[in-house]
């Protein structure tokens, strides 16, 4: 099989902030990286070890170069869902946790090459409202960027820091609800044991992320740590 040819592209349907999205017909979309060296293979490894793990996630057709040919899911975003009053807040964050959970269960496989982050699960490191589509079958876990082989608790205080990320924005804005998203994610989610350094880790991300969140990652963390008592 070789990579679509652009010319065969159809319409765009995302743009994410190290890769495009596009429809390609017969319940297909093109992920194409932006960066041509991007390792679109090692995303496909963490995909199809998740997905035959029993993990919802898109199942992945083909990893040439810089494109990751996989399977459509026709569904909003939880965070979609959650704005428009589709979805309950403590039901969206247990679907996360759940997630969570899952993706922990799968233990190394020695033949699998992802990045370490000091433990022996498969972690996401991306897990968030914006990157779980609520399909015609339910939550699927989409975007394995930076899927590794680490501790559950960095996972868990990733999601944690992006919600407290969320919660300042919201703040910010005055909204009556703001902390609502963490404080039941909080309360479902564990272990919450590598605060320090999840921080650390989104602070390597902050080329891929908007900068007003790069600068709150500090005063994301103290919100977590005051809310968890």
């Amino acid at each position: 099989m070789t990579s679509p040819d652009p010319l065969e592209i159809g319409e765009l349907l995302a743009s994410g902030a190290t890769a495009d999205v596009y429809a390609l017909g017969r319940g297909r979309v093109l992920r194409r990286y932006r960066d041509p060296a991007w390792p679109a293979d090692r995303v496909a490894r963490a995909a199809r070890l998740a997905r035959n793990a029993g993990v919802p996630t898109p199942l992945v057709l083909l990893a040439a170069g810089p494109d990751l040919l996989v399977e459509r899911v026709d569904g909003p975003t939880m965070l979609h869902q959650l704005a428009a009053g589709r979805m309950a807040t403590d039901e969206a964050m247990t679907v996360l946790a759940d997630l969570h959970r899952s993706t922990h269960r799968v233990r190394r496989a020695p033949h699998v090459d992802l990045p370490e982050a000091g433990g022996d699960r498969l972690i996401h490191l991306d897990l968030h409202p914006n990157n779980v589509l609520i399909g015609p079958d339910g939550p699927v876990l989409i975007d394995w960027e930076n899927a590794a082989w680490g501790a559950p608790g960095l996972d868990v205080a990733v999601t944690a820091v992006i919600l407290a990320c969320y919660a300042l924005a919201y703040l910010a804005d005055r909204h009556p609800n703001a902390t609502d998203l963490l404080d039941a994610f909080l309360a479902v989610a564990e272990p919450l044991d590598r605060l320090d350094d999840a921080v650390e880790f989104r602070r390597s991300r902050t080329a891929f992320m908007p900068a007003a969140e790069a600068a709150q990652l500090d005063r994301a963390a103290g919100l977590i740590r005051y809310l968890a008592g």
